[in-house]
């Protein structure tokens, strides 16, 4: 819908005496028999624009009307622009809820990943200490018999035999000790 208001240059405001000041300096601007001949066709759509803005805007009833029909205009864009602006609100909260939903459900996945990782972790941290456990008591089992071995070989070495003898009978302190294991 074309703006008269812009067409005639004035504010829409304007007073009747206002108005056709305008329209008259304007038609005498815009006429077409003062415009070189290139400019002659532009001239002429632009006092036909010119003759139509003032008739509506110098007769009161069609300039009430045309002022009504625009606000409804000015209020029907601005109820688009509303709706334009919460349907781009709703929008971006769909969005934010959306992408909100997404990091939960990751959260949710770590967590179980986490979860399982720990029980995991447990489980083969129980096994390494089992497996150290028995390490220990084959090492232990390993010395004492490699001990026993050597004490004997020692024993049946008739030299380490006498002297192991007599250092029993001669030392009353691992004579005792001795004497207390068997």
């Amino acid at each position: 819908m074309k703006n008269y208001y812009e067409i005639l240059e004035v504010n829409e405001k304007a007073s009747k005496e206002v108005i056709e000041k305008a329209y008259k300096v304007l038609a005498k601007k815009y006429h077409p028999d003062l415009q070189e001949e290139k400019n002659k066709k532009a001239a002429e759509e632009k006092i036909k624009s010119l003759n139509e803005a003032y008739e509506v805007l110098s007769n009161p009833d069609k300039r009430r009307a045309y002022d009504e029909k625009v606000a409804r205009m000015k209020e029907e864009e601005e109820r688009k622009k509303q709706v334009q602006q919460q349907n781009y609100v709703n929008n971006i909260s769909n969005v934010y809820a959306n992408e909100y939903a997404n990091v939960q459900r990751q959260a949710e996945k770590d967590k179980a990943a986490n979860k399982q990782f720990k029980k995991e972790y447990k489980k083969e941290l129980r096994k390494l200490r089992i497996q150290g456990f028995f390490r220990k008591v084959i090492a232990i089992i390993s010395v004492l018999f490699v001990l026993i071995i050597i004490c004997f070989i020692i024993y049946k070495i008739p030299a380490t035999n006498r002297w192991l003898r007599n250092l029993y009978e001669n030392n009353i302190i691992i004579k005792t000790i001795i004497d207390s294991i068997s």
